[in-house]
């Protein structure tokens, strides 16, 4: 099998990674977009969905992609628009009405706990004292939740007569139980993911790990840093 040539001249993507690719017969993708979005805060980069499945279908032998992603109907119009982008890839999606849970006010959504241990005992007064504020004001923290572990569940096992690989974009542990049965049935299962972001549960059922950073190629926009020691433009 030749490998697109657009891949080969925008980035040098590992030569491994390819050819574990090219030694499969029927590759299928699942796209767990909402986890995969989270990886930008490692990289330090946006990816742009439509180039990372122009990338995937790039080779013959991936036959089907899947994503599943949320509906917010607090911000339809958006949502769609989204959605309708990710159609047009051709990737197959998968998705459901994102629910707002209500969490209460705390430390930890302002700062890592290694970092609050670097606080003297007067910082972590005042912010106690602002947390106490918030809690006492009435101001509700709403977190978007839209888990697909059960959908991309029963896709797997639904196609696995159909596909001799599967190559999964997630680094959730959930995802070990159908990946297990899989492998019971012969199939080959990589798993793309980044540093920190992939659960051990995933690294013990992979035939193979795949780095998003070091396989995507197409545009990325470097975030830009709060950290004034970076300066106001992005960075790498």
């Amino acid at each position: 099998m030749d490998f697109p040539q657009d891949i080969l001249n925008k980035f040098i993507v590992r030569g491994d990674y390819l050819k574990w690719i090219k030694n499969q017969t029927v590759v299928f993708v699942y796209l767990d977009l909402t986890n995969i979005f989270h990886w930008q805060d490692v990289l330090g980069w946006k990816f742009r969905v439509e180039d990372m499945i122009g990338q995937l279908l790039g080779f013959p032998n991936v036959k089907e992609i899947k994503v599943y992603y949320g509906k917010n109907e607090r911000y339809l119009h958006n949502s769609e628009s989204f959605h309708k982008r990710i159609k047009k890839t051709g990737a197959i999606l998968r998705t459901k009405p994102m629910k707002f849970i209500t969490k209460t006010i705390h430390h930890g959504m302002f700062f890592q706990r290694r970092t609050i241990t670097l606080f003297d005992d007067g910082v972590k007064s005042k912010i106690g004292e602002l947390i106490d504020e918030l809690q006492k004001s009435g101001v509700a923290v709403e977190v978007p939740k839209c888990n697909f572990d059960v959908e991309m569940a029963m896709d797997m096992l639904d196609d696995t007569d159909k596909l001799t690989a599967i190559v999964l974009f997630s680094g959730d542990s959930d995802m070990r139980a159908p990946l297990e049965r899989l492998k019971v049935k012969g199939k080959r299962v990589a798993i793309v993911g980044v540093r920190g972001r992939v659960a051990k549960e995933l690294y013990a059922v992979k035939d193979k790990y795949i780095d998003f950073g070091k396989f995507y190629t197409g545009k990325r926009v470097y975030i830009k840093s709060e950290n004034p020691a970076f300066g106001a433009g992005p960075h790498n």
